[in-house]
């Protein structure tokens, strides 16, 4: 995993309140097998809903809540494993992961788990998957068909890209989520900060490295912190539709369309 530098002055600014959850752009383009991201084995996700918020596993246990602006970052423990699934405990995050099904009340997809997250003694309810399973099933809850196609017509340098979802969540209207390629470098943005580094692709593989951000306080970044851990890790590029790339990694996706 790399790690993110500041790379300019730390600018302290608030935007606007954002509104999550709509369907801005559409349904998604392709009915979709996506192919599995690189994820490592034991990468996994979890959310829920009222407040809304996301969890990941992997190296760290990543957990945001949305509603009350809540991040919280703890290495990943050693996981006891009971009969109904198993359990994480750290400093300040307990996750409880029982493999019975679930629904997140929102979409039509059925989760493998059913999880609670303990944060600061705070009790939170909601749905798990292996990482994998948010690109090969759509919020409709059918499997999405998909190839990924190498070669020129997947060529990154000098293209610019508008962002539309998320790990399957639109984006909001207002702000910026766009990621442009030009000499041999990417320009990223999430809503608040601007990420740049050096990319290197090779076929339907991309890859970052020695990314900065800038270091600008905003009041939701929940789509930023979600959107640098995709690029912090290998990604495969995979055309969905005419204009349309997805980006996956074993953080999740970013769907793209070209502007």
């Amino acid at each position: 995993m790399r790690t993110f530098l500041a790379a300019l002055p730390v600018a302290l600014g608030l935007a606007a309140c954002q509104t999550y959850g709509g369907d801005d752009y559409g349904p998604p383009p392709y009915t979709a097998p996506y192919p599995a991201p690189p994820a490592a084995q034991g990468d996994y996700r979890a959310l829920g809903t009222e407040p809304f918020w996301d969890l990941t596993i992997s190296r760290n246990l990543v957990f945001t809540d949305r509603g009350r602006n809540v991040s919280v970052v703890q290495p990943t423990p050693v996981a006891q494993r009971g009969v109904a699934g198993e359990t994480y405990s750290s400093a300040r995050i307990r996750v409880n992961i029982v493999h019975s099904q679930c629904s997140d009340g929102m979409s039509d997809r059925t989760y493998p788990d059913t999880v609670e997250v303990t944060v600061d003694q705070r009790l939170y309810r909601g749905c798990g998957a292996a990482a994998s399973f948010f690109v090969q099933v759509d919020e409709r809850g059918n499997p999405r068909v998909l190839t990924a196609r190498p070669g020129p017509e997947t060529t990154l340098e000098r293209t610019r890209w508008r962002v539309t979802r998320i790990n399957g969540r639109p984006v909001p209207r207002q702000g910026e989520y766009h990621l442009d390629f030009d000499g041999g470098r990417i320009l990223a943005k999430f809503g608040c900060n601007a990420i740049s580094g050096p990319y290197s692709q090779n076929g339907n593989t991309l890859d970052l490295a020695a990314l900065a951000a800038t270091r600008m306080a905003c009041p939701n970044m929940i789509f930023e912190t979600q959107g640098s851990a995709i690029l912090d890790q290998v990604m495969t590029i995979a055309v969905v539709g005419r204009n349309r790339l997805a980006l996956s990694s074993s953080a999740g996706t970013i769907d793209l369309v070209r502007r």
